[in-house]
Protein backbone atom coordinates (compact mmCIF):
# COMPACT_ATOMS: atom_id res chain seq x y z
CA UNK A 1 0.00 0.00 0.00
CA UNK A 2 1.10 3.51 -0.77
CA UNK A 3 1.60 5.87 2.29
CA UNK A 4 0.35 8.89 2.21
CA UNK A 5 1.81 11.86 4.01
CA UNK A 6 0.76 12.89 7.60
CA UNK A 7 1.83 16.02 9.20
CA UNK A 8 1.37 18.38 12.15
CA UNK A 9 0.59 21.92 11.34
CA UNK A 10 1.48 23.89 14.56
CA UNK A 11 0.66 27.48 13.90
CA UNK A 12 2.05 30.40 16.22
CA UNK A 13 5.46 29.37 17.80
CA UNK A 14 7.38 32.34 19.08
CA UNK A 15 10.28 32.76 20.90
CA UNK A 16 9.43 34.09 24.66
CA UNK A 17 6.32 35.99 24.02
CA UNK A 18 2.83 34.73 23.75
CA UNK A 19 1.28 36.34 20.07
CA UNK A 20 -2.01 34.76 22.17
CA UNK A 21 -1.71 36.61 25.11
CA UNK A 22 -0.57 40.02 22.82
CA UNK A 23 -3.64 39.68 20.43
CA UNK A 24 -6.58 37.92 22.72
CA UNK A 25 -9.05 40.14 23.74
CA UNK A 26 -8.83 38.86 27.53
CA UNK A 27 -7.26 38.49 29.53
CA UNK A 28 -8.13 35.37 31.32
CA UNK A 29 -9.06 31.96 30.55
CA UNK A 30 -12.50 30.57 30.40
CA UNK A 31 -12.06 29.33 34.02
CA UNK A 32 -10.44 32.10 35.34
CA UNK A 33 -6.95 31.75 34.98
CA UNK A 34 -4.75 35.10 34.13
CA UNK A 35 -3.65 34.68 30.27
CA UNK A 36 0.08 33.77 30.47
CA UNK A 37 2.49 36.89 28.86
CA UNK A 38 5.79 34.75 28.22
CA UNK A 39 6.75 30.77 27.58
CA UNK A 40 9.66 29.49 29.49
CA UNK A 41 12.23 28.08 26.66
CA UNK A 42 11.60 24.95 28.53
CA UNK A 43 8.06 24.46 26.78
CA UNK A 44 10.36 24.09 23.38
CA UNK A 45 12.64 21.36 24.80
CA UNK A 46 9.60 19.58 25.56
CA UNK A 47 8.29 19.96 22.27
CA UNK A 48 11.73 18.38 20.64
CA UNK A 49 11.54 16.12 22.75
CA UNK A 50 8.38 14.58 21.68
CA UNK A 51 9.01 15.22 17.89
CA UNK A 52 12.05 12.99 18.43
CA UNK A 53 10.79 10.49 20.02
CA UNK A 54 7.89 10.33 17.53
CA UNK A 55 9.74 10.93 14.42
CA UNK A 56 7.13 13.89 14.12
CA UNK A 57 7.32 15.65 10.92
CA UNK A 58 5.69 18.69 9.21
CA UNK A 59 5.14 22.97 9.57
CA UNK A 60 6.58 25.41 12.52
CA UNK A 61 5.42 29.03 12.24
CA UNK A 62 7.63 32.01 13.89
CA UNK A 63 6.56 35.30 14.19
CA UNK A 64 9.23 37.48 13.21
CA UNK A 65 8.25 39.85 15.18
CA UNK A 66 6.21 38.30 17.85
CA UNK A 67 2.98 40.71 19.59
CA UNK A 68 4.95 44.22 17.89
CA UNK A 69 7.36 43.67 20.70
CA UNK A 70 10.47 43.64 18.78
CA UNK A 71 11.61 41.08 15.92
CA UNK A 72 13.82 38.02 16.31
CA UNK A 73 17.10 39.19 15.04
CA UNK A 74 17.66 42.37 17.07
CA UNK A 75 15.51 41.46 20.77
CA UNK A 76 11.95 40.50 21.92
CA UNK A 77 10.95 42.96 24.73
CA UNK A 78 10.41 41.11 27.94
CA UNK A 79 12.64 38.33 26.75
CA UNK A 80 16.53 38.01 27.83
CA UNK A 81 18.83 38.07 24.57
CA UNK A 82 20.24 34.56 25.91
CA UNK A 83 17.21 32.93 25.72
CA UNK A 84 16.30 34.22 22.33
CA UNK A 85 19.35 33.01 21.08
CA UNK A 86 18.79 29.66 22.81
CA UNK A 87 14.89 29.44 21.39
CA UNK A 88 16.50 30.26 17.71
CA UNK A 89 19.59 27.69 18.35
CA UNK A 90 17.44 24.81 19.57
CA UNK A 91 15.01 25.49 16.70
CA UNK A 92 17.62 25.19 14.02
CA UNK A 93 19.24 22.05 15.85
CA UNK A 94 16.02 20.15 16.76
CA UNK A 95 13.34 21.26 15.09
CA UNK A 96 14.40 21.88 11.67
CA UNK A 97 15.42 18.24 10.94
CA UNK A 98 11.65 17.83 11.20
CA UNK A 99 9.83 20.18 10.40
CA UNK A 100 9.52 23.67 7.45
CA UNK A 101 9.76 26.54 9.26
CA UNK A 102 8.23 30.03 8.03
CA UNK A 103 6.71 33.25 8.89
CA UNK A 104 3.44 33.68 9.85
CA UNK A 105 3.56 37.12 8.45
CA UNK A 106 5.21 39.66 10.75
CA UNK A 107 3.75 40.51 14.14
CA UNK A 108 0.12 38.25 14.42
CA UNK A 109 -1.41 41.35 15.99
CA UNK A 110 -1.06 44.80 14.34
CA UNK A 111 0.27 45.98 10.90
CA UNK A 112 3.69 47.53 10.65
CA UNK A 113 5.25 50.17 8.80
CA UNK A 114 8.32 48.29 6.92
CA UNK A 115 10.06 51.60 6.15
CA UNK A 116 9.90 52.32 9.56
CA UNK A 117 8.66 49.23 11.55
CA UNK A 118 6.38 51.61 13.42
CA UNK A 119 3.11 49.99 14.34
CA UNK A 120 -0.12 50.40 12.24
CA UNK A 121 -3.04 50.76 14.59
CA UNK A 122 -4.87 47.76 12.89
CA UNK A 123 -4.80 44.19 13.08
CA UNK A 124 -2.89 42.61 10.39
CA UNK A 125 -5.44 40.31 8.81
CA UNK A 126 -8.04 43.57 8.59
CA UNK A 127 -4.95 45.38 7.27
CA UNK A 128 -4.12 42.95 3.96
CA UNK A 129 -7.99 42.52 3.43
CA UNK A 130 -7.77 45.23 0.16
CA UNK A 131 -4.00 44.78 -0.56
CA UNK A 132 -2.46 44.42 -3.21
CA UNK A 133 0.50 42.89 -4.55
CA UNK A 134 2.67 46.31 -4.41
CA UNK A 135 1.88 46.21 -1.15
CA UNK A 136 1.82 42.86 0.27
CA UNK A 137 5.13 42.13 -1.50
CA UNK A 138 7.03 44.35 0.77
CA UNK A 139 5.52 42.78 4.25
CA UNK A 140 6.07 39.49 3.34
CA UNK A 141 9.44 39.80 1.74
CA UNK A 142 10.34 41.75 5.27
CA UNK A 143 8.83 38.56 7.18
CA UNK A 144 11.17 36.34 5.36
CA UNK A 145 14.64 38.59 5.31
CA UNK A 146 13.91 38.75 9.40
CA UNK A 147 14.00 34.93 9.57
CA UNK A 148 17.04 34.32 7.03
CA UNK A 149 19.07 36.89 8.74
CA UNK A 150 18.06 34.80 12.18
CA UNK A 151 19.55 32.19 10.35
CA UNK A 152 16.53 29.75 9.64
CA UNK A 153 15.67 28.64 5.55
CA UNK A 154 12.50 28.86 4.76
CA UNK A 155 10.37 28.03 1.34
CA UNK A 156 6.55 29.32 2.80
CA UNK A 157 4.77 30.62 4.67
CA UNK A 158 1.69 31.10 7.32
CA UNK A 159 -0.92 33.30 7.21
CA UNK A 160 -1.83 34.61 10.71
CA UNK A 161 -5.73 34.09 11.18
CA UNK A 162 -7.37 34.09 7.27
CA UNK A 163 -4.66 36.88 6.18
CA UNK A 164 -4.82 37.62 2.30
CA UNK A 165 -8.18 35.80 1.88
CA UNK A 166 -10.02 38.21 0.52
CA UNK A 167 -7.04 38.91 -2.22
CA UNK A 168 -5.41 35.43 -2.62
CA UNK A 169 -4.40 36.05 -5.91
CA UNK A 170 -2.34 38.67 -5.54
CA UNK A 171 -1.12 37.26 -1.69
CA UNK A 172 -0.11 34.45 -3.52
CA UNK A 173 1.84 36.15 -6.13
CA UNK A 174 3.34 38.13 -3.08
CA UNK A 175 4.65 34.89 -1.45
CA UNK A 176 6.22 33.85 -4.45
CA UNK A 177 8.27 36.93 -5.06
CA UNK A 178 9.28 37.13 -1.61
CA UNK A 179 10.43 33.68 -1.23
CA UNK A 180 12.18 34.41 -4.68
CA UNK A 181 14.18 37.40 -3.59
CA UNK A 182 15.22 36.23 -0.26
CA UNK A 183 15.73 32.67 -0.63
CA UNK A 184 15.96 32.57 -4.64
CA UNK A 185 13.58 29.34 -4.78
CA UNK A 186 11.32 29.59 -7.85
CA UNK A 187 8.66 27.03 -6.17
CA UNK A 188 6.98 27.64 -2.53
CA UNK A 189 3.95 26.71 -0.18
CA UNK A 190 1.72 28.71 1.90
CA UNK A 191 -0.57 28.08 4.48
CA UNK A 192 -3.96 29.56 4.58
CA UNK A 193 -7.01 27.40 4.66
CA UNK A 194 -8.77 24.94 6.08
CA UNK A 195 -10.18 21.50 4.52
CA UNK A 196 -12.33 20.27 7.39
CA UNK A 197 -15.02 17.56 6.72
CA UNK A 198 -14.25 17.73 2.78
CA UNK A 199 -13.75 14.14 1.07
CA UNK A 200 -10.47 13.87 -0.62
CA UNK A 201 -8.99 16.96 0.67
CA UNK A 202 -5.40 17.43 -0.64
CA UNK A 203 -2.92 20.19 -0.92
CA UNK A 204 -3.19 21.89 -4.72
CA UNK A 205 -1.06 23.76 -7.05
CA UNK A 206 -2.08 27.28 -6.58
CA UNK A 207 -0.32 29.13 -9.20
CA UNK A 208 1.90 27.75 -11.71
CA UNK A 209 3.36 30.22 -14.51
CA UNK A 210 6.47 27.67 -15.71
CA UNK A 211 8.57 29.10 -14.15
CA UNK A 212 7.05 29.53 -10.58
CA UNK A 213 4.93 27.53 -8.50
CA UNK A 214 3.42 28.36 -5.52
CA UNK A 215 1.31 24.97 -3.68
CA UNK A 216 -1.24 25.78 -0.77
CA UNK A 217 -0.99 22.86 1.95
CA UNK A 218 -4.55 23.07 3.97
CA UNK A 219 -5.09 21.71 7.21
CA UNK A 220 -7.59 19.11 6.98
CA UNK A 221 -8.81 18.97 10.88
CA UNK A 222 -9.83 21.10 13.79
CA UNK A 223 -7.64 21.90 16.39
CA UNK A 224 -8.86 20.26 19.07
CA UNK A 225 -6.33 20.84 21.49
CA UNK A 226 -7.21 24.24 22.36
CA UNK A 227 -9.29 22.72 24.94
CA UNK A 228 -6.81 22.71 27.17
CA UNK A 229 -5.82 26.03 27.34
CA UNK A 230 -9.31 26.89 29.54
CA UNK A 231 -9.08 23.85 32.17
CA UNK A 232 -6.50 22.76 34.92
CA UNK A 233 -7.81 19.36 34.02
CA UNK A 234 -4.59 17.51 33.22
CA UNK A 235 -6.11 13.84 34.13
CA UNK A 236 -5.76 11.02 32.02
CA UNK A 237 -9.30 11.06 31.20
CA UNK A 238 -9.10 14.43 29.52
CA UNK A 239 -6.40 13.90 27.74
CA UNK A 240 -7.85 10.57 26.12
CA UNK A 241 -10.87 12.43 25.65
CA UNK A 242 -9.25 15.00 23.08
CA UNK A 243 -6.47 12.56 21.85
CA UNK A 244 -9.75 10.79 20.91
CA UNK A 245 -11.08 13.02 18.51
CA UNK A 246 -7.88 13.30 16.42
CA UNK A 247 -7.55 9.04 16.43
CA UNK A 248 -9.24 6.60 18.71
CA UNK A 249 -6.95 4.65 21.23
CA UNK A 250 -8.44 0.96 18.50
CA UNK A 251 -6.80 3.54 15.62
CA UNK A 252 -9.92 2.93 13.95
CA UNK A 253 -11.94 6.22 14.32
CA UNK A 254 -11.21 10.02 14.77
CA UNK A 255 -10.87 12.74 12.41
CA UNK A 256 -7.76 11.58 11.39
CA UNK A 257 -8.73 8.32 10.50
CA UNK A 258 -11.94 9.90 8.73
CA UNK A 259 -9.56 11.64 6.57
CA UNK A 260 -7.68 9.05 5.58
CA UNK A 261 -10.84 6.79 4.90
CA UNK A 262 -12.17 9.36 2.26
CA UNK A 263 -8.81 9.59 0.31
CA UNK A 264 -7.48 13.20 2.15
CA UNK A 265 -5.00 13.58 3.54
CA UNK A 266 -4.51 13.64 7.25
CA UNK A 267 -2.38 17.21 8.31
CA UNK A 268 -3.48 17.97 11.89
CA UNK A 269 -3.15 21.27 13.23
CA UNK A 270 -2.62 23.00 16.42
CA UNK A 271 -1.34 26.03 18.13
CA UNK A 272 1.63 27.14 20.02
CA UNK A 273 -0.86 28.55 23.18
CA UNK A 274 -2.85 24.79 22.75
CA UNK A 275 0.07 22.48 22.97
CA UNK A 276 1.43 24.84 26.04
CA UNK A 277 -2.15 25.27 28.11
CA UNK A 278 -1.65 28.06 29.48
CA UNK A 279 1.53 26.98 31.84
CA UNK A 280 0.13 23.61 32.30
CA UNK A 281 1.36 21.76 29.25
CA UNK A 282 -1.42 19.13 28.66
CA UNK A 283 -1.59 19.86 25.18
CA UNK A 284 2.52 18.44 24.61
CA UNK A 285 0.35 15.13 26.60
CA UNK A 286 -2.19 14.84 24.23
CA UNK A 287 0.06 15.86 21.17
CA UNK A 288 2.42 12.63 22.57
CA UNK A 289 -0.55 10.45 22.79
CA UNK A 290 -1.58 10.96 19.25
CA UNK A 291 1.88 10.14 18.09
CA UNK A 292 2.02 7.35 19.61
CA UNK A 293 -1.48 5.88 18.15
CA UNK A 294 -0.41 6.95 14.84
CA UNK A 295 2.77 5.23 14.77
CA UNK A 296 1.28 2.40 16.88
CA UNK A 297 -1.46 1.99 13.95
CA UNK A 298 -1.23 3.25 11.12
CA UNK A 299 2.67 3.49 10.46
CA UNK A 300 1.45 0.77 7.20
CA UNK A 301 -0.47 3.77 5.78
CA UNK A 302 0.88 7.11 6.16
CA UNK A 303 4.72 8.43 6.68
CA UNK A 304 5.25 11.56 8.42
CA UNK A 305 6.24 14.74 6.18
CA UNK A 306 7.34 18.14 6.40
CA UNK A 307 5.62 20.84 4.52
CA UNK A 308 8.34 21.22 2.22
CA UNK A 309 8.62 17.35 1.47
CA UNK A 310 4.82 17.82 0.75
CA UNK A 311 5.65 20.50 -1.24
CA UNK A 312 7.97 18.13 -3.08
CA UNK A 313 5.22 15.40 -3.80
CA UNK A 314 2.69 17.50 -5.37
CA UNK A 315 5.56 19.32 -7.79
CA UNK A 316 6.68 15.85 -8.64
CA UNK A 317 2.57 15.09 -9.88
CA UNK A 318 0.89 18.50 -10.55
CA UNK A 319 -2.19 16.73 -12.68
CA UNK A 320 -2.76 15.08 -9.46
CA UNK A 321 -3.09 17.89 -7.18
CA UNK A 322 -5.90 20.04 -8.92
CA UNK A 323 -7.21 23.24 -6.91
CA UNK A 324 -10.67 22.28 -5.17
CA UNK A 325 -13.75 24.42 -5.46
CA UNK A 326 -14.41 25.96 -2.47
Amino acid sequence: MKKVPICLVLDDPTPGISVYYTHHNKTVTEDGRPILEYNPNSTLFRFCDIIEKYGIKGKFSVVPMPGNRGDIVNGIDGFPDEELKEWLNTVKKRVLPYFSVGPEMLTHNNAVDVTTDEMIPINECIWASDKDRTVLTPYITKAFSILKEAGLPSLGCTSPWSFGIEVEDEYVQSVSQAVYDVYGSSDCWYYLRGLRNTPNAKPWVEYDDGKCCVVSIPATTFDYIWDTIDTTDTSEKFICSIADKYITADGKGGDIVKVLESGGYPLFITHWQSLISNGLCTGMDVLELIAKRINEHLSDRVEWCSYEEIMQKVLADKKSYPKPKF
